[in-house]
């Protein structure tokens, strides 16, 4: 049975883990080194989307109080890697298969035009707009589940 602290706690850790990922997206657009792997893709692999699909979310997502959040909450998770993904596609180089000497030089990076940069600043203000609206479902998640305590005991 997991506990309101520890729901809390995990949701804090997993809020801390997506404001880590926005702002690595955000050295990449402001032209600081930015090796792909530390902005995962795919969102079952950021830091967040461990939590989301992990042992809490997924309980959270079970419980009929909590899963209409979870379930938006998906949502802008899902747009945010979308995004993403676009940005992505303006920074690194596809497709993977390069030589260890050409990764090494280019840091997994291509050189990205003037036009590609108005694009991806311009994705990325969607990006934060989409985290700032994920932010405000997770601080109203955290405040169901610390005012709902039967809802945590019919989950658990």
């Amino acid at each position: 049975m997991l506990s309101k602290a520890k729901i809390i706690q995990e949701l804090n850790s997993a809020k801390i883990a997506h404001s880590r990922w926005v702002k690595r997206a955000d050295h990449l657009i402001s032209g600081l080194p930015v090796d792909k792997a530390f902005i995962p893709l795919e969102p079952t692999t950021c830091g967040f989307g461990q939590w989301l699909y992990g042992p809490v979310g997924e309980k959270l997502r079970l419980n009929p109080a909590y899963r209409g959040i979870i379930e938006q909450i998906e949502h802008y998770h899902d747009r945010l890697h979308d995004t993403y993904g676009q940005i992505y596609k303006y920074f690194f180089v596809l497709p993977e298969q390069r030589s260890l000497l050409h990764k090494i030089v280019t840091f997994n990076s291509k050189r990205v035009s003037k036009k590609e940069m108005e694009q991806a600043r311009l994705l990325f203000i969607e990006l934060k707009e989409l985290s700032v609206e994920m932010i405000t479902l997770l601080e109203r998640l955290e405040i169901v589940v610390r005012e709902d305590e039967n809802a945590l005991q019919r989950a658990y």
